[in-house]
């Protein structure tokens, strides 16, 4: 995140500075960046945050004479000798590790190269100037170490994070499922998939102001193994002791048939993936299929509950609507009475993903957490407009959006008195009228539908079953009416304001089209746009299966529907790629643009896809700061650029290709920020309503099917 974003999610009510511990990340990070070339900026941060830890260890112990105390002053103290810093750094952990008070037991977690010597004269020099900052004033200590190492993890990310497939929430939103989960002191609380342990060093933060947070026992555990020194680190950091962190499926504690065995449960796991091996079968509201482990995780969140136990889990939209096996679980689910609520946030709020996600909250003893609810009763909150938006499209929660969501579910299941549905905001739907409806579980469907039972179905004719076709319907229009939204911002901005000026694509990247967005005395770097590596440089012979070490690469294949598909992506050894591929690797807000077969295809680069490598057969186009990446990608996808490309390409009929100067060439108009912005959004929704508009038409053909097939089996 930017400093604007930290400050919007953190101090909501502050613009005129950032907050201190932002300054001192600035400070720190500053103190590294001309180090960094080159190197590996995941394995750089786990070498911070144990700094840092060090150094509140130190402090704590300055009065003890503790051994580790002489070689921890020595390098902070170091000014000309880094790689001798680094080896004192080496011995101060050591000796650390073994005073009964060091929260890391087992330094083996961090990596056996660390702090070790080997490459004390390639880390010496960013080393001591990293440790040189950290005695400056403010210091880190005197902020709080756990916000600066929330912002530093956010840097980090923000500057070329991992790609694993599990990602780091954002600090609001890891917030928010502590709030949700409500975790008392003294109780057992589990993170299935960690990442880099966001949700709980949130739930650290929530338990430490009330008591109780060294009776509380934290389990962990991450999908990828890569994970386990940042995630040890940050839970440490956030006072937990000890962080014990593992891989999942690596002990009894991941195993599926473990049972209902802590208090609370918060989990982001990833997407729309397959379902883990380490996952064995035994599911009490039925098997979901392998290709899609949503409905595993959320099964699998409730049966670690205990009796009085509750869950805050992080799922992609499709999963409140999805069919098949899905639909059947969720309404088992639903029949069960397991689902307290589900919570719809905005989109934009992951770099990974611009698709709004939701907040399922289960419980396993459902009705134990309804005081004074009908049983079965959902609540469903819809706040997806809440936030701000910020730079290059992406939104932050503030603090009293973090606090209405949560104090509302509290109100709820708590049988506050007071409690009632905020129109448009929420609304509680009974079971029988969610069976009725097939059990289509997202908030946007069911906020703001009438509030008694007779106006909801005092709209259909007398007799008619609600069926998929109407639930269809109800999504379109939700749908229709958010593209009119956006469309109605874009027009009332006027074609004046939004039609900027008609410039080439390269004018634009290089930042000439873009100069008055600027601020004043901005030293931003201009754009970039090349062609990707070309095939002597990258050689069939390089490439290498997908594993630990490996890079993936983009090629136009790859390229689908504005996004990346995952499926027989290529890779690079990961040394090849960073030696040899340096200026190919791509970064989150990039544009990655098919150089031949059908023109005009593009994606833009998440989280998800930082680090990756621009393939052959690809352009890679970095905007400026003024160019908004999402607008170019739909402008570049537009008919009158695709019909303009073909015009000028090479190659026949079947596979076209286009020159980086007919790219270069290609005629663009740049309007300011924020109608770059309005377009783009207005893209998207169109683009949604549309693909909506697919499936019910596929949906109608499919009953027409069914009918007719019914008919037959019947003579």
């Amino acid at each position: 995140m930017s400093t604007s974003e930290n400050q919007e999610a953190s101090e909501p009510g502050g613009h005129d500075a950032p907050p201190p511990a932002e300054q001192v990340v600035e400070r720190l990070w500053r103190a590294y960046v001309p180090f960094r070339r080159g190197r590996g900026t995941s394995g750089d941060l786990v070498s911070m945050l144990t700094i840092l830890l060090l150094g509140r260890f130190a402090a704590e112990q300055a009065a003890s004479g503790a051994a580790f105390l002489a070689p921890w002053r020595r390098a902070v103290n170091e000014r000309g000798d880094g790689p001798q810093a680094v080896r004192d750094l080496g011995a101060a952990l050591r000796g650390a590790a073994e005073h009964p008070g060091f929260p890391l037991r087992d330094l083996r977690v961090l990596g056996t190269g660390l702090f070790n010597g080997g490459d004390a004269y390639q880390d010496g020099p960013w080393v001591t100037a990293f440790l040189s900052a950290t005695v400056q004033e403010p210091t880190p200590y005197a902020v709080g170490l756990p916000k600066v190492c929330d912002r530093l993890i956010d840097r980090q990310q923000e500057d070329g994070g991992p790609s694993s497939g599990e990602f780091h929430p954002p600090r609001a939103v890891s917030r928010l499922l502590a709030e949700l989960a409500d975790p008392g002191p003294g109780e057992r609380v589990l993170d299935p998939a960690c990442g880099l342990g966001g949700p709980l060093a949130a739930v650290a933060d929530r338990i430490a102001p009330r008591g109780g947070l060294a009776a509380a026992t934290f389990e962990a555990h991450v999908s990828d193994g890569g994970n386990l020194p940042l995630a040890t680190l940050n839970l440490a950091l956030h006072g937990v002791d000890p962080p014990t962190v593992t891989v999942a499926g690596t002990r009894p504690g991941g195993s599926h048939r473990a049972g209902g065995t802590v208090d609370r449960l918060v989990c982001n796991p990833p997407f729309n993936q397959r379902v883990p091996d380490w996952m064995a079968q035994g599911w009490p509201f039925g098997a979901p299929t392998d290709s899609n482990a949503n409905f595993a995780w959320l099964q699998y969140a409730w049966q670690r509950l205990g009796a009085d136990g509750m869950a805050a889990v992080i799922m992609a939209p499709r999963a409140t609507w999805s069919e098949g096996s899905d639909a059947a679980i969720r309404t088992r689910m639903v029949e069960a009475g397991v689902v307290l609520g589900v919570v719809a946030l905005p989109a934009d709020l992951f770099a990974q993903t611009a698709t709004p996600v939701h907040i399922w909250l289960l419980a396993r003893e459902a009705e134990r957490h309804r005081e004074g609810r009908a049983p079965g009763d959902v609540l469903f909150i819809d706040a997806g407009a809440a936030g701000v938006q910020v730079r290059r499209r992406r939104r932050v929660l503030r603090g009293d959006d973090v606090e209405r969501v949560a104090q509302l579910f509290r109100e709820w299941r708590t049988g506050a008195s007071g409690f009632r549905p905020e129109p448009g905001f929420s609304a509680v739907v009974p079971r029988d009228r969610l069976l009725a409806a097939g059990a289509v579980l997202d908030p946007r469907l069911h906020v703001g539908a009438p509030a008694s039972d007779e106006a909801a179905h005092g709209a259909e004719p007398a007799g008619q079953p609600p069926g998929s076709l109407l639930l269809s319907g109800e999504k379109l229009a939700r749908s229709a009416a958010e593209a009119e939204r956006q469309l109605a911002h874009c027009r009332r901005r006027g074609p004046e304001r939004s039609a900027g000026t008609w410039t080439t694509l390269a004018a634009a990247v290089t930042g000439e089209a873009t100069g008055a967005d600027r601020a004043e005395g901005s030293a931003s770097a201009p754009g970039l746009l090349l062609a990707g590596p070309s095939g002597s440089l990258v050689p069939a012979s390089r490439y290498v299966d997908g594993g630990a070490g490996t890079v993936p690469v983009v090629m136009p294949k790859n390229l689908a529907d504005g996004g990346f598909a995952n499926e027989h992506v290529k890779h690079l050894p990961g040394p090849y790629a960073a030696d040899r591929l340096a200026r190919f690797l791509l970064r989150a807000g990039d544009v990655v643009i098919a150089r031949r077969g059908e023109l005009g295809r593009c994606s833009v680069v998440r989280d998800a896809q930082d680090g990756w490598v621009c393939g052959t057969g690809c352009f890679l186009l970095r905007p400026p700061e003024g160019l908004d990446p999402d607008y170019v990608a739909a402008y570049l996808s537009s008919a009158a650029s695709r019909q303009w490309l073909e015009a000028r390409s090479t190659g026949g009929m079947t596979m076209k290709t286009v020159s980086l100067k007919v790219l270069e060439e290609l005629p663009i108009t740049v309007p300011d920020l924020s109608s770059q912005r309005q377009v783009a959004g207005a893209m998207r929704a169109l683009g949604e309503h549309e693909e909506l508009l697919r499936g019910e038409l596929a949906l109608a053909r499919k009953l027409r099917e069914d009918v007719l097939t019914s008919a037959l089996l019947a003579r």
